[in-house]
């Protein structure tokens, strides 16, 4: 699998852009610091030149310790400029990376690891993946998909089995080396460290903390494996995978992610190529139905293609800047792994023949997708699939005790009624805290609908309710059947959200979606704030593709699966050869 990228840091590039406006001011990414020592411990660096992000740099920017209320004295306008403390979030126009980064930690997240290169995913972050898991799950589950589990641990034997495996990943992997610590003597006298290694621990063989698992379940199929009878079989595993990384950046690229990684075997070619094409329309409903994602399903070049694959189909998303983000792979193996693990079955004739293969997932990148291509200075903007409280019920302050006691007892049953109905809330009942100080906070986090509830509105028996996206508020019955009541009222609301969303998304697509003629119009474009997708009639090979990659940074992202008629005689405005298929280039995460 692929999905966080297996080839050497690339030189990267950002816009800085306020959506829906255009502008043509740029900036480069700001340069990262690194730390290369590796201590003497029983996890190893396979390779050399690994590297990764220092903490300095991104740590700067997340919440150490949490944020607190800055009070605020005023009504109105007044009291929406009260904040959480360390939450201010820097304008995209201003800075884009900077927005990124203070957005993450505003909306509380992802914080900080004490392992470089690691973070942790706070409960609301974590949330986001459970509700990817939530949608997908079951997608794949109807194609008859078993969820199993895979060790961790890998023998390195195992990965030099695939060459052009073990090429993709030999100098991201972390090797395990020993198998226990010992204690050190009179190490509290001299303020040294209480364990270290034991030298006398060493493993026979190494072992490899998971990359990606094709080895280890390929090993296993070896085994499962004999008969056509055993055919297809299909798993995926819910897990974390660990790839020393030279830049991280929370969700799109660390050191350690979350993903789903499937892995099948099939009786014929056309059953394999079939599954990962299968796989990859369920990639393109999650992230462009359900995630409202401008996308491109493609495949992608020799040059990108996942290492031992023979296939590899990719959905690349387009951001608020310009820039492409890499959002799910699904790989067609062809026969390699079955081939270097000696994977074969009898066929009905009992002739032995070796398996077809494919394997496919998406990533805790895909959050790091969903953010940049939704949020706005103000926070977080979420899909309500996977918005971990879809719903904040936020009643307000009244003098009178009785009445206050009614406001609550009336947002209380409000909820009881939405989660009935499967809808996700949260009753905010900090009544003491000034109505603006609360919106802000649940703007910055990304609530997709706010219900407001006062005394007025409890005397006229609605809520009033505000979406995330903006626009009028609108009433929300506090009372009635399931065809005129709150949740109706509420799930009719996030769907016109979702629209909005999906509508948006589509309008980012076309205004940042470029058809090129010449190098001069491709040139021209590239330096552009917003550089966007490049439609070019293609025409060059791998070397030609090396080569502007070198010279511009801009990769090809892939070929689109749908491809218009080629003009007749149309020469590639990139390399001057003969034009064969269309390809998407851009900047890339």
């Amino acid at each position: 699998m692929a999905e966080q990228g297996c080839r050497s840091a690339r030189q990267r590039r950002s816009g800085l852009p306020a959506w829906p406006e255009p502008s043509s001011r740029k900036r480069s990414l700001p340069v990262l610091g690194l730390a290369t020592a590796v201590g003497a411990a029983a996890v190893a660096l396979l390779g050399s030149g690994a590297a990764f992000l220092c903490g300095s740099h991104l740590g700067s920017r997340l919440p150490r310790g949490g944020s607190r209320l800055v009070a605020c004295r005023g009504k109105g306008k007044a009291a929406k400029e009260a904040k959480w403390e360390g939450a201010t979030i820097t304008p995209r126009s201003e800075d884009w990376s900077a927005w990124y980064l203070d957005l993450i930690a505003a909306s509380k997240l992802v914080d900080d690891a004490p392992v470089r290169g690691c973070k942790i995913l706070m409960p609301d972050g974590f949330a986001l993946w459970e509700g990817i898991q939530r949608l997908l799950d079951p997608k794949l589950k109807e194609m008859g998909v078993q969820n199993a589990y895979f060790p961790l641990l890998i023998p390195v034997s195992f990965l030099s089995k695939e060459a052009s495996h073990v090429d993709g990943f030999a100098k991201e992997c972390a090797v395990v080396t020993h198998h226990r610590l010992r204690s050190v003597a009179n190490a509290g006298e001299k303020g040294g460290p209480l364990v270290e290694v034991d030298p006398e621990s060493k493993l026979a063989e190494p072992y490899v903390v998971r990359p990606t698992s094709e080895t280890v379940v390929w090993h296993m199929y070896g085994k499962w494996i004999s008969s056509y009878r055993d055919l297809p079989m299909k798993m995926n595993q819910w897990v974390n995978v660990m790839r020393w990384e030279m830049r991280t950046r929370p969700f799109l690229r660390s050191a350690e992610f979350l993903w789903q990684e499937g892995h099948t075997a099939h009786a014929t070619r056309d059953e394999a190529d079939a599954q990962a094409r299968q796989v990859l329309d369920a990639y393109v409903w999650l992230a462009q139905d359900e995630l409202c994602m401008p996308l491109v399903p493609g495949r992608k070049s020799n040059n990108e293609r996942f290492a031992g694959a023979d296939e590899t189909y990719t959905i690349e998303a387009l951001t608020q800047n310009g820039m492409a983000i890499q959002a799910g792979t699904s790989h067609f193996l062809g026969q390699n792994f079955a081939k270097a693990f000696d994977v074969t079955y009898l066929n009905d004739e009992q002739k032995s023949e070796y398996v077809w293969a494919s394997s496919w997932g998406v990533s805790t990148r895909l959050i790091g997708a969903v953010i940049m291509v939704h949020s706005d200075d103000d926070g977080l903007v979420l899909p309500p699939a996977i918005a971990a409280t879809q719903v904040v019920i936020t009643p307000f302050y009244a003098k009178d005790p009785e009445q206050q006691a009614a406001l609550l007892e009336a947002a209380a049953m409000l909820k009881d009624r939405l989660v009935a109905a499967g809808i996700r809330v949260h009753l905010d009942d900090r009544v003491g805290l000034k109505p603006g100080i609360k919106f802000f906070e649940w703007e910055q986090r990304g609530v997709p609908l706010r219900l407001e509830l006062g005394a007025r509105d409890l005397e006229q028996g609605i809520a009033l309710g505000k979406l995330r996206t903006g626009g009028d508020k609108f009433s929300v019955p506090l009372s009635g059947d399931e065809n005129g009541g709150p949740a109706e009222a509420v799930s009719a609301a996030l769907a016109r959200l979702k629209g909005e969303l999906r509508e948006r998304a589509e309008a980012l697509r076309e205004r940042l979606t470029f058809r090129i003629s010449s190098r001069e119009d491709f040139d021209a474009r590239i330096k552009e704030r917003e550089p966007g997708m490049l439609l070019i009639p293609w025409g060059g090979d791998d070397d030609d593709e090396d080569r502007i990659k070198d010279e511009t940074s801009v990769t090809l992202r892939c070929y689109p699966l749908e491809q218009e008629a080629m003009p007749e005689g149309q020469v590639c405005p990139l390399t001057g050869k003969p034009s064969r298929l269309w390809a998407i280039f851009a900047f890339s995460y």
